[in-house]
């Protein structure tokens, strides 16, 4: 119980460390016109950051995953589980996370932002190496759907991190039309993600029955929080965005508690996630 409650641990906090370096990097990559200098040079050492952290999970997760394949901690010093581990999907996944990761934190300490964005792109790649939905009927199907679920996770994720780093204490000219620029592209992005997660659900999903089991309840759990994260955007779209147009200094103190807010829920929702296909099958 131990081992598996580490092992899911670790996964989920490679499921955040992950999705929020490179996220982070999509966000820079996509609004990089509208930052300054000052704004951008701090995403990149926040990205790096993230980015190490999550290099070091991906190391921890290699170097324990013979002891989670033979249920003891005898298990880690089994040179034949090492390389059963390192050569099965599982350690596939870990493989292309570490190269992603890598190159990702060399091109983000050697400032190369044309290296960078790529790197980003083969570790949320990882995702799509292993898990349920690679070996479904419906793979086909199930693969671009889920590589469309992944990175608009990885952006949202990114771009709360980001916009709460750089929220400024009082109404910033610059700040605004970030966000007005994030919420016209965020109003389109978010109901594709919710639109792919819909489709994987009720591809992967044998019956209703299922919702009823492990995997389903978990479902219901990441559907709930989603709802709930969708009406603070949007009480951050109709509400706060305008009132800080208008200069309202508590519009500033708001945002930054609501942001801090969505960036957490959407931490439980990737922790969920981990739970969910980490530890249940969708067909019970």
């Amino acid at each position: 119980m131990i081992i598996d409650g580490l092992w899911l641990g670790l996964r989920a906090a490679g499921f955040i460390l992950l999705l929020q370096a490179s996220g982070t990097v999509l966000f820079r990559a996509w609004f990089s016109a509208g930052l300054g200098a000052s704004a951008a040079q701090d995403l990149r050492a926040c990205a790096l950051k993230s980015t190490l952290a999550a290099l070091a999970v991906v190391i921890l997760q290699g170097l324990l995953e013979p002891m989670h394949l033979a249920g003891a901690w005898e298990g880690i010093a089994d040179p034949a589980l090492r390389q059963l581990a390192l050569a099965s999907p599982g350690g596939v996944v870990l493989w292309l996370r570490f190269t992603g990761l890598g190159t990702l934190a060399l091109a983000l300490w050697r400032a190369h932002p044309g290296l960078a964005l790529p790197a980003a792109l083969v570790a949320l790649g990882s995702f799509l190496v292993s898990g349920h939905t690679l070996i479904d009927a419906h793979r086909v199907l199930l693969l671009p759907l889920l590589a469309l679920h992944v990175g608009a996770a990885a952006f949202w994720f990114g771009a709360l991190a980001s916009l709460k780093r750089l929220a400024p204490p009082a109404p910033d000219a610059a700040y605004l039309a970030l966000l007005r620029r994030f919420s016209v592209r965020a109003l389109w992005l978010v109901p594709l993600l919710a639109l792919a997660g819909v489709l994987l659900a009720a591809t992967l999903l044998p019956d209703f029955a299922a919702l009823r089991r492990p995997y389903g309840l978990l479902l219901l759990s990441k559907a709930a929080l989603f709802c709930v994260l969708l009406g603070l955007a949007a009480l951050n779209r109709l509400r706060i965005v305008p009132a800080l147009a208008r200069g309202a200094r508590s519009a500033a103190v708001t945002l930054r508690l609501t942001l801090a807010a969505e960036y957490a829920l959407l931490m439980l929702v990737l922790a969920v996630t981990a739970l969910m296909t980490g530890a249940f099958s969708p067909a019970g």
